[in-house]
């Protein structure tokens, strides 16, 4: 086949260099009209609408992208910037988070969302004090806030304040919001005002408070230990029986009793209740068969899950669920709720009940 000639194969390369010419600045037109899109405060604004529906859907990741993308045009937005500290905690990412908060809270000195995410950020990396004042700034700017008392109360008695903690969670629970809907935190708030009162010495308005939390919460197990571990302590089994009874089925009810018999030394009453819970729950593998198992070789027992309060461990509440905080939003972040223990402090969570089996046949153990 014959070649083009020289002349011809030039012609076509100053052809081919004419065009480039001409894309080359075309290409650059659209880099730098992208630019300026993302620093448009109008596409910046429908880049947030598009992220809060991704962070509510519980999509955290897109959301935060987002919401970095949003920021380009508005880098001093406490509002922005405290939804990417809610995004990031989503993510379990709090050192980040606490970053995001701390801008928001130099940009906007009087956000009380900025100062409430400051607050959960700094609970989550183990930072009490800081913690406890972010949320006292966030429940003076906004005392509407039940979640922000909530989680001040949880701190305070983790601190060792029983009494203080005691008055936010009252507050909490006066508020119309909360009285006017049970589900909006009633629930956990009692329960937390409950573990107060232990704590504060009040045995009998804490049975009452936490069969208040049972009626009141949508998932009523946590509560119910709680109320069974302290009707254990003070000596009143078959009412402890019937609480354990009403966080699950009888035969995890039986195994609950026993565990905390056991944890208190009656080995012999507590093995006859593990027995008890296998008798009747037969074609599951149990914690109960360990647990008795261990109350007849004299070891420990199994089923003691420790978590703390007000962290993921021990947080309720569905992810993906949006709040609002004053003006600049306060996430979808759910409130600490306190677990009781034998020793009568807070944070440190018996969790009991049985193992399902798995699709195998084989057995799992597992706590709750």
């Amino acid at each position: 086949m014959r070649q083009p000639s020289i002349p011809l194969r030039a012609a076509r390369a100053l052809f081919v260099l004419a065009a480039l010419a001409f894309l080359l600045p075309a290409c650059a037109a659209r880099q730098d009209n992208a630019a300026a899109e993302l620093l448009d405060p109008r596409n910046s604004a429908r880049q947030e609408v598009v992220a809060d529906i991704q962070l509510n859907a519980g999509r955290a990741r897109l959301a935060l992208e987002g919401y970095d993308k949003a920021l380009l045009a508005r880098p001093a937005d406490a509002g922005l910037l405290v939804k990417r500290g809610q995004a990031l905690l989503r993510l379990n990412r709090p050192e980040p988070a606490l970053e995001a908060f701390h801008l928001a809270q130099a940009a906007s000195p009087n956000s009380p969302g900025a100062h409430y995410g400051a607050g959960q950020a700094a609970e989550r990396l183990g930072r009490s004090g800081e913690a406890r004042q972010a949320y006292e700034r966030a429940v003076a700017l906004a005392p509407q806030s039940w979640r922000a008392r909530c989680h001040l109360g949880v701190v305070l008695m983790n601190q060792g304040h029983a009494e203080q903690a005691r008055e936010q969670f009252l507050a909490a629970l006066a508020l119309p919001q909360v009285q006017s809907r049970s589900g909006t935190g009633r629930g956990e708030l009692l329960n937390n005002l409950a573990v107060a009162q232990v704590l504060s010495g009040d045995s009998e308005g804490a049975v009452a408070s936490f069969r208040q939390a049972l009626r009141h919460s949508p998932d009523p197990e946590r509560s119910a230990n709680n109320l069974g571990l302290l009707l254990v302590r003070l000596g009143r089994q078959a009412e402890a029986l019937e609480a354990f009874r009403a966080g699950g089925n009888d035969a995890r009810a039986l195994n609950n009793l026993g565990y905390a018999l056991y944890l208190q030394g009656e080995v012999a009453r507590a093995q006859a209740l593990f027995e008890k819970a296998l008798d009747l729950s037969p074609a599951y593998y149990e914690t109960a068969g360990e647990n008795l198992k261990q109350a007849v070789g004299g070891g420990p027992a199994v089923g003691a899950v420790s978590g703390d309060a007000g962290q993921d461990a021990g947080v309720s509440g569905a992810a993906g669920r949006g709040a609002a905080f004053g003006n600049a939003g306060e996430g979808a972040a759910t409130p600490g709720v306190a677990r009781l223990s034998l020793s009568g402090r807070p944070g440190q969570s018996l969790r009991f009940g049985p193992a399902t089996l798995l699709g195998g046949g084989m057995p799992q153990r597992r706590t709750f």
